[in-house]
């Protein structure tokens, strides 16, 4: 233990060595390797550093550790820059918010320069400045993320009574131009609600009503960016439910699925997710692009055009993801009469549709027949061919020109609609419309 220079009492570092056994404890192999050479670091250059906001609060509630977020009271570039020297796979620098990102194996640690924050305007991006540990606690969100551990001399500092409302329960802002300041801090508070079982206490949610008028001046990637992370939330229905009561997406002019629609959808597309029905591999992405594909779709299917339009225009969305959500209007409109035909009329229904679109209407269609009948499209119909080619027709005697695609759409129909079921079978179908 890294002992601190001035003379503490026993009750005192009873206290600490409760603080230091908690965080190491929730830490990883690779996290506990950080700290210690940060804390190293930080003693070798006389440099305050400080673990702050959820990293903290994960290890005083008992939970294991999520991204290590450190404070320096110094130049926090020049710090990271150090770090990176003994060990690091890669370094990324913003001098403009004078923060860094080290990498190192599968970890990414931030380090940001004690700072304070001055908002020109109400949802604007803030311009910072230098500043104290106490004065950088001030400019957070909760007071459940406004604890801080200095490593130097492993203190805890919780200006705002933070471990309390943890005991409690609770989110409770900082004062009461939080959400004018930063409207997204809803979108946060609705997470560690739901994540965390807690109760966002009364005058917190006056502030946050308080700051719905200024939603709309958020940029589309800054509200991006805090969705998705609720949808990578075990349970992102009940986040997005309080968004709902508490008006956020009103505030935005788009409407969303009542809440016991978002927690049936979030409860089915588990379910399927867990009994492996859709080949996920298949789609081409990433299981993080996968559950945010899923959390706007929770959100868009069958909400109408006008719904998937106005989050089109905000949210600036991948070519893969655009396309996808913004053909859920059509998708989800198909009746389901049309689901009666033939394999090969269903298939010529669904063809123009991608696989992320048909994955989102295969989990959030009400209907099992159009579900059905998107997942067989996009795992078995779109891929049938028939045997035979250009070159066969050719040999046929066939001139080329628009009767080879007509000859090779019909066979293609008749081994989707079971007409025929082998080579001999399909030469002998492409004789009898030779013959015709």
């Amino acid at each position: 233990m890294v002992k601190s220079a001035k003379p503490q009492s026993k009750t005192a570092l009873s206290i600490i060595k409760i603080v230091l056994d908690q965080i190491h404890s929730h830490a990883s192999p690779e996290q506990r390797h950080i700290l210690n050479e940060v804390s190293t670091q930080a003693q070798h250059l006389n440099i305050p550093v400080c673990l702050v906001g959820g990293g903290v609060r994960d290890a005083l509630m008992g939970r294991r550790m999520g991204d290590l977020d450190f404070v320096v009271e110094g130049n926090a570039i020049d710090f990271a820059q150090v770090l990176h020297q003994h060990f690091g796979d890669g370094l990324t620098t913003h001098p403009k918010f004078c923060t860094a990102t080290l990498i190192w194996r599968t970890l990414s640690i931030d380090f940001t320069t004690a700072r304070v924050e001055h908002y020109v305007r109400p949802a604007a991006l803030p311009n910072i400045s230098p500043a104290t540990l106490a004065q950088d606690l001030q400019r957070r969100d909760f007071s459940i993320n406004a604890i801080a551990w200095r490593i130097n001399d492993n203190t805890l500092h919780d200006p705002f009574e933070g471990q309390q409302d943890l005991r409690r329960g609770i989110i409770r802002a900082l004062h009461a131009q939080s959400f004018v300041d930063d409207p997204t801090r809803a979108l946060r508070a609705a997470r560690y609600a739901a994540r965390f079982g807690f109760v966002v206490e009364p005058d917190t949610l006056a502030w946050l009503d308080a700051g719905l008028r200024y939603v709309r001046d958020l940029s589309g990637e800054r509200i991006k960016y805090d969705l998705e992370h609720i949808f990578t939330e075990s349970q992102p229905d009940l986040a997005l439910g309080l968004l709902k009561e508490w008006g956020f997406f009103a505030a935005l002019a788009i409407a969303v699925p009542e809440r016991d629609l978002l927690t049936q959808r979030t409860q089915h597309a588990r379910a399927q997710l867990l009994n492996n029905q859709w080949n996920l591999e298949t789609l081409g992405l990433s299981p993080a692009d996968i559950l945010q594909l899923i959390g706007w779709g929770m959100l868009m299917y069958n909400q109408g055009q006008m719904s998937a339009s106005r989050w089109v225009e905000r949210i600036p969305f991948t070519n893969t993801t655009r396309e996808a959500l913004v053909s859920l209007g059509l998708l989800s409109s198909l009746s389901r009469n049309l689901f009666r035909a033939k394999n090969s009329q269903q298939s010529e229904l669904l063809k123009s549709f991608s696989g992320a679109a048909l994955f989102i209407g295969w989990l959030f269609d009400p209907d099992p027949v159009k579900r059905q009948a998107m997942r067989a499209e996009w795992h078995d119909w779109r891929w049938v061919r028939p045997a035979s080619t250009g070159d066969d027709l050719r040999k046929m005697g066939i001139p080329p020109g628009p009767a080879y695609a007509t000859l090779l759409t019909q066979l293609r129909h008749a081994w989707l609609d079971r007409e025929i079921s082998s080579l001999e079978e399909e030469k002998l179908r492409l004789k009898r419309s030779r013959e015709l």
